[in-house]
C-alpha cells in the first residue's frame, strides 16, 4: 500500500521502499474527473462466466488489456459470438449455455495467466477436443496442479513438448457425476478459480478439497462473481 509523507508517495513492500514518485502540489484548487479502469482479474473471470451462461451477456467496464484481448480472441476461435465496443469499454458475448459452440479447435492463450488456466479448465470439462498453444513464456509457467486436478476427473492429456506444460492437447471428459478432487493452490490461485467456474458450470454438486492458502483474496472474489451468474 502506498504511504503519502512530504510531498512523495512510496511504494512499500515487505518494510522496503520498492519505489518513490515525487509530487508536485498543485497552486489553486482545480475540480478534477478522472475514470477509473477497470480490473484485469475481475474482467477475464466476467468473460469465462458470460461465456459458460446461456443467451447474451452484457459486461460493462471492461478493462481491455492484452490479457482480456488474448482471451476473447480464445472465445472467438472456440465459435462464440462477440460484440466489442472498446471505446465504450463493453462487451457483448452470445452463449449457447454449457456446450462450447466448438467441439474441436485450435485455441492460443498467448502469456495470459488467467486465460491460460480458466481456459483450460473450461475446455477440459466440456468434453470436446482441443490444442492449446501458448507463448513461450506461458511454456514456464506453473500448470501442473490444475492438470493433475483435472486428469482426477477424467480429462486426458496428449502433451506436445513438457510433460503438464503447454503446448497440449485436451481430451475433455464426458460424465457428469458428483466430483471430488484435490487441488494444491501452493503456486497460484486461478488454479482453484478455474475449478471452481468450470465445475460449477459443468458439474452437478462438486467438491475439491484445497491444500494451500495462497491469494484468498482472489478466491473470494471468484465466489462472489459466481454468485452474481446463479453459481452456488
Amino acid at each position: 500500500p502506498p504511504s503519502v509523507s512530504e510531498g512523495a508517495i512510496h511504494i512499500i513492500q515487505g518494510g522496503t521502499v520498492m519505489k518513490e514518485y515525487t509530487l508536485t502540489p498543485f497552486q489553486q484548487q482545480k475540480n478534477i474527473q478522472v475514470t477509473v479502469p477497470g480490473s484485469k482479474s475481475i474482467t477475464n473471470r466476467a468473460l469465462l462466466l458470460a461465456a459458460l451462461a446461456k443467451g447474451t451477456t452484457t459486461l460493462q467496464g471492461v478493462l481491455f488489456s492484452d490479457d482480456s484481448r488474448v482471451f476473447m480472441e480464445a472465445l472467438k476461435s472456440l465459435g462464440y459470438t462477440l460484440s466489442i465496443q472498446e471505446e465504450e469499454k463493453c462487451v457483448q458475448i452470445t452463449s449457447p449455455g454449457e456446450k462450447i459452440p466448438l467441439a474441436q479447435a485450435s485455441v492460443y492463450v498467448g502469456s495470459a495467466g488467467t486465460a491460460a488456466r480458466f481456459l483450460t479448465a473450461m475446455l477440459a470439462l466440456s468434453g470436446g477436443q482441443y490444442e492449446v498453444t501458448s507463448s513461450e513464456q506461458m511454456k514456464g509457467r506453473p500448470m501442473k496442479p490444475l492438470l493433475l486436478a483435472l486428469e482426477q476427473l477424467g480429462v486426458e492429456f496428449e502433451y506436445r513438448e513438457a510433460p503438464y506444460h503447454f503446448p497440449f492437447y485436451i481430451k475433455g471428459r464426458q460424465e457428469k457425476e458428483v466430483e471430488r478432487v484435490d487441488l494444491n493452490i501452493d503456486e497460484s490461485s486461478q488454479f482453484l478459480s478455474a475449478l471452481l467456474i468450470s465445475l460449477g458450470a459443468y458439474a452437478g454438486e462438486s467438491v475439491i478439497r484445497v491444500e494451500g492458502t495462497h491469494g484468498m483474496a482472489y478466491i473470494d472474489m471468484t465466489v462472489r462473481m459466481m454468485e452474481q451468474f446463479g453459481i452456488k
